[in-house]
């Protein structure tokens, strides 16, 4: 089995105390190691990266924010954490090795919670304690510029950091400065969080993705054809665009026989060729090549039998939002879809919470429309939505929009905000949904 990929990203100290306890995990894991004088740099390295790792690993959260600020990649993202346990070491040092005391001292990154329960559980009691807390991007010379002030004004007598650079430019400027490392126990942590992380993201990318792709009205395609011959062109056309497609996919293809087809693949070939189910790159060619619209399915499942079962019921959701659509239903229940399409929703089937459910209840439709609803919110005007575009969203007919929104209005979920007059018939009725109240 091949072994999982981390790349490890800190300072050169840093880096090298994470390889060190990495040894353990030698059998699993392989380490690319990136180290950086300052945290700033940590996009360009990530960038100039030569392979994709499996996961990456941060000395702290300072780089870890620099790299989750930039976006630069998809795989998942650790950072080791400095908690109220790294402060004992420092403590340590401070008290028995350079025989300061603790009347006053200024702190990073940690909470003051984490920083005071410490002191109790000594138990020690400081006058003063000044915390520069932070949670995204943050430059070494701000936190020199903060430990420095205090010290300089009389406030403080050190200063305990989390970040190696700021730990360099105060210890030139001669103040009492102390570092706060990674501890061994947290890097295992982490490490085993990032195996386990790596590991059931495979084991998903593994699932078994089967796609049913069927030509809408075949019957009527049959019927209205000049010829057997123009039907066998049709179905010729179409085979062609799908050879391509499974290609694409990795994957393999069966014919059925009147305008229907399956494509067994995998679940991480479909993400990346769809971009994690939003688009489906051959509806544009599927349009321009044919005269008659297709649809699709593609389930997910750790068995065929259930990735056929929810192929079958992202069938069922394409064809219920007309013709042409893709769906995608997945193990854990998420619907998503029509694919490359501006009505695109991701929902789930199940109904887990308590108050949705009574909500379904009350306005006697059923838990999927609850969280086509919710998800939909959004998207829609909600100044101004009226039965149509509710039941294009909702992909129901417009007579269930219109009861729906009924049932909003008397459960005081939604108000008439105004009427617009048409060219023909009554006004038509537009909506005002109570956001607040729906998604309590």
């Amino acid at each position: 089995m091949r072994k999982i990929n981390i790349a490890v990203v800190g300072p050169a100290d840093s880096v090298a105390l994470i390889k060190e306890v990495g040894k353990e995990y030698a059998q699993q894991v392989e380490f690319t190691t990136l180290t950086y004088t300052k945290p700033t740099e940590v996009p360009h390295l990530m960038e100039k990266m030569p392979i994709s790792p499996d996961a990456w690993l941060f000395s702290g959260q300072v780089p870890y924010y620099y790299a989750l600020d930039k976006q630069l990649t998809t795989k998942p993202l650790f950072y080791i954490p400095h908690t109220g346990s790294s402060l004992y070491r420092v403590l340590l040092q401070i008290s028995c090795i350079e025989k300061l005391d603790f009347d006053s001292i200024s702190f990073d990154l940690l909470s003051r919670s984490e920083i005071e329960d410490t002191f109790a559980d000594i138990p020690l009691q400081v006058k003063n304690i000044y915390v520069k807390e932070f949670d995204n991007i943050i430059s070494a010379e701000d936190l020199v510029t903060y430990h420095y002030k205090l010290w300089k004004d009389g406030k403080t007598k050190a200063a305990v950091t989390t970040l190696q650079s700021a730990y360099a430019e105060l210890k030139k400027k001669n103040m009492p400065v102390f570092r706060i490392w990674p501890l061994r126990d947290n890097i295992r942590t982490t490490l085993n969080l990032a195996i386990q992380t790596v590991k059931a993201a495979a084991f998903k990318e593994s699932q078994i993705a089967v796609q049913y792709i069927a030509i809408d009205d075949y019957s009527t395609v049959v019927r209205e054809a000049r010829s057997s011959y123009e039907v066998r062109r049709l179905e010729a056309t179409l085979y062609t665009i799908l050879i391509n497609y499974t290609e694409m996919v990795k994957g393999s293809i069966n014919v059925h026989g009147h305008g229907q087809y399956s494509i067994y693949s995998t679940r991480g070939a479909i993400e990346k060729i769809t971009d994690y189910f939003t688009v489906m790159p051959i509806k544009e060619d599927l349009i321009k090549a044919l005269s008659v619209p297709v649809s699709g399915g593609i389930g997910f499942g750790m068995t065929a039998h259930a990735a056929e079962e929810n192929a079958y019921k992202a069938m069922g959701f394409a064809r219920h939002n007309g013709k042409g659509n893709w769906m995608v239903v997945s193990d854990d229940g998420t619907v998503s879809g029509p694919l490359s399409s501006p009505s695109y929703l991701q929902y789930s089937l199940r109904m887990d919470d308590v108050e949705c459910q009574q909500l379904a209840n009350q306005l006697g439709v059923s838990g999927t429309t609850i969280n086509r609803l919710l998800a939909s919110l959004n998207k829609m005007d909600i100044e101004a939505v009226d039965a149509e575009e509710l039941a294009t969203h909702l992909s129901m007919t417009t007579r269930s929009a219109r009861r729906l929104l009924s049932a909003l209005v008397d459960h005081n979920l939604a108000v008439v905000s105004r009427q617009e007059a048409l060219h023909k018939g009554r006004p038509r009725n537009l909506y005002r949904l109570l956001l607040d109240s729906l998604s309590k």
